[in-house]
C-alpha cells in the first residue's frame, strides 16, 4: 500500500505540477501533495542519463494514487526541450484547471553539468508560462545515501513546500 503520511495541511482544490516527480524527493513531494488534496500533474523527466522510462514511472505513480483515493495526471516532458515545459500549465489547465504552483526538483549533485543546465531551462521556461500568482518552487536535492533516496533535510523541505502551499489554499478560500 502507498504510504500518504499522517494528517496533512489540506490542500483541496490547488493544482500543483512536479516536474521529476517518479523518484526520489519528486516522488515523495508529490505522494505527500496528493495525500493533502493536491490534484497533481506528476511529469515524467526524460533525458538520455535516465535509465528508466519517465513516462510509464508517470502512469505507474498515478495509478497507485488514484489505487490510493487520490488524484494525479501523468505527463511526460523531455528536458532537452524547454519548449514542452512551457507548453504544460496550458495542457494541464485544459485537463484539470489552472495550475497554482510548479515544482521542478532538479537532478542530484552527481549529474552532468548538461543535465543540469537542460533542467534549469525546463524551470524557466515553466516559470515564464505559469499563470500570474502560481508559485515557482525549485529544489535541488541533498545527495542521499542511496540512489533514489530522500534526506531528512528533503523531507523537511517536503514539509515546507506543502505547508507553504497550504497557507496559498487557505488564503484562496478566504478571498
Amino acid at each position: 500500500m502507498l504510504q500518504t503520511g499522517s494528517s496533512p495541511p489540506r490542500l483541496d482544490g490547488l493544482v500543483v505540477l512536479v516536474v521529476d516527480a517518479t523518484t526520489g524527493v519528486g516522488r515523495e513531494l508529490t505522494t505527500r501533495l496528493s495525500a493533502a488534496g493536491a490534484l497533481v500533474a506528476v511529469v515524467g523527466a526524460g533525458h538520455p542519463d535516465r535509465a528508466d522510462d519517465a513516462a510509464t514511472n508517470a502512469a505507474f505513480l498515478c495509478k497507485a494514487l488514484t489505487d490510493a483515493g487520490l488524484v494525479a495526471l501523468p505527463y511526460r516532458i523531455d528536458v532537452r526541450d524547454p519548449a514542452e515545459a512551457g507548453r504544460l500549465p496550458g495542457q494541464i489547465a485544459d485537463d484539470a484547471g489552472p495550475v497554482h504552483a510548479a515544482v521542478v526538483v532538479l537532478p542530484p549533485p552527481d549529474s552532468t553539468a548538461e543535465l543540469l543546465r537542460a533542467f534549469r531551462a525546463v524551470s524557466a521556461a515553466l516559470a515564464a508560462a505559469l499563470p500570474p500568482g502560481a508559485r515557482h518552487i525549485e529544489r535541488a536535492p541533498a545527495a542521499p545515501a542511496e540512489p533514489g533516496g530522500t534526506t531528512a533535510e528533503d523531507r523537511t523541505w517536503i514539509r515546507d513546500v506543502v505547508d507553504r502551499l497550504a497557507v496559498d489554499a487557505a488564503r484562496a478560500t478566504s478571498r
